[in-house]
């Protein structure tokens, strides 16, 4: 039995943003600014196929499963053994004075997982991550989902992700989300390896530089037999590129099938934009960009396809998940325009001074 986990840890509370270490005693709500954190998660969780969600009781895990739940259609099932860990008379102290302590040092190292550390009056660090893994045991046994998000608390996620094998000893940011994967008991990490189809570099920059400043594991890809002229093509190609060169990310040109394209596409020569060869279109080159991806190791697809204005999206979903159901391979939409995404896409298009076509590829104005 294999179960996909996405570990999200609470939004902001007051205590959060005043530094004070809180645990099971303090239980603050969200602040606008977690709440705001919640959402954000939420969106990155839609790119998921969660099936159902589960939180701590806490009243900040609680309430920032709601928000997800509310975004997602999934109602918040709650499970005790997610709790926060009791931090005894660390709780309600501030996390300067904490991080002075003999015993802090312990609670960022992840080959310290399993000892029996902890402060006057709490729980251990064992008896913690005892209680969680046996909170998973609970849900992904009776779950029938195979993608489960999980809203807990930073000691419990970090454990959790320790435990999977992870070395990360910073503090989980608020609304942070790990993927994990549990199977027979045993938790493991998440390996993605992404493949991203670009269309041009102004689609594609934002994304690439949000990707790569996340640390993903991803490479471009540039399939794109709808361009034409050719030289038209290997300028697109070119300009692409040279992002993917400034921000240290992989990249891949598949071969240039006008010829194909221009078959498949016949008898669509008059429709609008957004119309039905767009839909042909994109079927064809996500299609294409699957089957490479499947053959050569990636773990999903995702595209720029969708970023500009002038396309719909919900077009381009709908021929993903065409192709995906084919190819029988994983899509994973990426948010392009919403949480400045946009604003990040002009701002990078001048400072790079990326070139910027005037037309989709498929009906240049001079052909």
């Amino acid at each position: 039995m294999k179960k996909r986990l996405y570990i999200v840890r609470h939004g902001e509370t007051e205590y959060n943003a005043k530094g004070i270490c809180q645990g099971q005693k303090l239980d603050a709500g969200l602040t606008e600014t977690g709440r705001q954190q919640a959402k954000i998660a939420a969106s990155k969780l839609e790119n998921f196929n969660a099936g159902a969600l589960y939180t701590s009781p806490m009243r900040r895990a609680y309430e920032t499963a709601q928000i997800i739940g509310h975004h997602l259609y999934l109602k918040p099932q709650v499970h005790n053994g997610l709790i926060e860990g009791n931090f005894g008379i660390a709780e309600g102290v501030s996390m300067e004075m904490v991080r002075r302590w003999p015993e802090f040092p312990d609670w960022t190292n992840p080959d310290t997982a399993y000892i029996d550390s902890h402060y006057l009056g709490g729980e251990s660090k064992r008896l913690i991550r005892d209680r969680a893994m046996q909170a998973l045991d609970d849900i992904c046994n009776t779950c029938i989902a195979d993608d489960i998000i999980i809203v807990t608390h930073s000691a419990v996620a970090r454990l959790l992700n320790w435990t999977a094998g992870s070395t990360v000893r910073r503090i989980m940011p608020n609304a942070s989300v790990s993927e994990l994967v549990y199977e027979d008991g045993k938790l493991s990490q998440q390996q993605n390896k992404l493949l991203l189809l670009s269309c041009c570099a102004p689609c594609s920059c934002a994304v690439i530089k949000k990707l790569a400043e996340e640390d993903a594991d991803f490479t471009v890809v540039f399939y794109n037999p709808n361009i034409r002229p050719k030289e038209e093509y290997d300028k697109r190609c070119a300009e692409n590129k040279r992002v993917c060169e400034l921000y240290g990310v992989p990249f891949i040109e598949l071969e240039y099938d006008n010829e194909r394209w221009c078959g498949l596409t016949q008898g669509f020569e008059n429709e609008p934009e957004r119309g039905s060869r767009c839909s042909v279109c994109f079927e064809m080159r996500l299609q294409r960009v699957m089957e490479y991806a499947k053959a050569n190791g990636y773990t999903a697809v995702s595209s720029v396809l969708g970023v500009s204005r002038y396309k719909n999206l919900e077009q381009v979903n709908a021929a993903a998940a065409k192709a995906s159901q084919i190819v029988d391979f994983p899509y994973r939409q990426i948010e392009g325009r919403k949480n400045g995404m946009q604003e990040l896409r002009q701002q990078l298009i001048e400072e790079l001074n990326l070139y910027n076509q005037d037309y989709c590829g498929c009906k240049p104005r001079h052909l």
